[in-house]
């Protein structure tokens, strides 16, 4: 059975207004968790999502599935609208009550209200940025500095790290209150025995294992967006985004349009739960085969689980906007245009991306190491053949 949990107030037009005098002109204080009303100048602090709405309470009681309002099935919008990319076919989140017009973060194309399309829910939440701009341009200089030996020369020639953009990317949190059973084969090492003249034998003990757990998990999250969940597209490099979690979801506070600002941008949801469930289930899986690892550790020669089970008794989810520097280059791949991204998460600076390489230098190089080699251990070989 679904039930619903309603977004804290504001979740309407995803805007906030001031709480004394009701304005909407309102600006986010650099280095302060505050906003300021830009007409009465009055400040007040974030709110924690997750204490606005209890996200950290009662999962043991979880039963069916609970959803706020914002993650509820995709509907239209009215402040909140998509525009859609001419240059590249991406999609980006625009606030038209404070502008009508906006880049596109992956080509950098000037987007107009004429590309309009119907948008996702608001979120509930947002992560803002605490990683600045010239912090992410020093950790992408860095990152393509460590392999710029091998990268092509159209990248090298034409890197730019000033032309990163920050944008949040569209995420679920969902809490769980799972029972899991894995079940398996571990093995015991008992006697190893050498011999010179066959090969090494092992001799061990096999043991029939199963774990059975109940298991309540906070704020696990997963990708709201097809394209970006896609790790395994053939025209760009998302499985990028992967590598720089986690983000510190607990400091999630309720989402207001005045974050995204001039500065950021944002990709806009476009999976609703019943698309996202079977990524949940599988994370749950994995989270259960962590719980069960430290209890099997008796099995020198490790554990196969053969059987894995994951009863889902109740689940409670949320939409939130997770912050990402992005820096994005299209090489052609044969014949095959393909985006290779450069990540930097938002929060702690965590870099990963991809660089396209220049293959007949890297296979160049990998031979000339392997002569090398050849050169050292050949003579070597020999000579220990000659000696037996």
């Amino acid at each position: 059975m679904a039930e619903e949990i309603t977004t804290p107030e504001g979740r309407g037009d995803g805007i906030t207004r001031c709480p004394k005098c009701g304005a909407s002109d309102v600006v986010q204080l650099k280095d302060q968790h505050q906003f300021m009303c830009e007409f009465c100048r009055h400040k007040w602090g974030f709110e924690r999502l997750d204490e606005a709405m209890g996200l950290s309470e009662g999962i043991a009681d979880l039963a069916g599935v609970s959803y706020s309002t914002a993650a509820s099935d995709i509907v239209s919008d009215e402040a909140l609208v998509t525009l859609k990319c001419d240059g590249c076919g991406s999609e980006v989140v625009v606030d038209t009550d404070r502008t009508l017009q906006a880049r596109c973060h992956w080509c950098k194309h000037v987007l107009s209200l004429n590309n309009k399309i119907p948008n996702g829910a608001v979120p509930d939440g947002i992560l803002p940025f605490s990683v600045t701009r010239e912090q992410a341009m020093g950790h992408i200089q860095r990152f393509v500095d460590e392999r710029k030996s091998f990268a092509l020369p159209a990248f090298s020639s034409t890197f730019a790290p000033e032309n990163i953009m920050g944008v949040y990317l569209p995420y679920m949190t969902v809490d769980g209150n799972i029972s899991a059973r894995l079940d398996g084969v571990g093995e015991i090492l008992r006697r190893r025995i050498s011999s010179k003249n066959s090969a090494t034998r092992y001799q061990f003990d096999r043991y029939g294992v199963r774990r059975e757990m109940d298991i309540e998990i906070d704020d696990l999250i997963v990708e709201s967006n097809f394209e970006k969940a896609d790790i395994r597209s053939a025209t760009s490099t998302n499985n990028v985004i992967n590598a720089i979690l986690p983000f510190d979801v607990k400091n999630i506070v309720r989402f207001d349009a005045h974050f995204l600002g001039d500065q950021y941008t944002s990709q806009r949801r476009d999976m609703d739960i019943a698309e996202a469930e079977s990524v949940a289930a599988s994370h749950f899986l994995t989270v259960a085969r962590g719980v069960a690892t430290p209890t099997v550790s008796q099995y020198g020669r490790g554990v196969r689980w053969d059987s894995e089970q994951c009863r889902i008794d109740g689940v409670r989810w949320t939409s939130v906007l997770l912050p990402v520097w992005l820096y994005g280059f299209v090489s052609d791949q044969k014949g095959y245009p393909v985006t290779h991204y450069i990540a930097v998460n938002g929060r702690t600076g965590a870099t990963m991306g991809s660089v396209p390489i220049n293959t007949r230098k890297a296979a160049l190089a990998a031979s000339s190491v392997a002569v090398a080699i050849s050169v050292v251990t050949w003579p070597l070989a020999g000579a220990i053949l000659a000696a037996s």
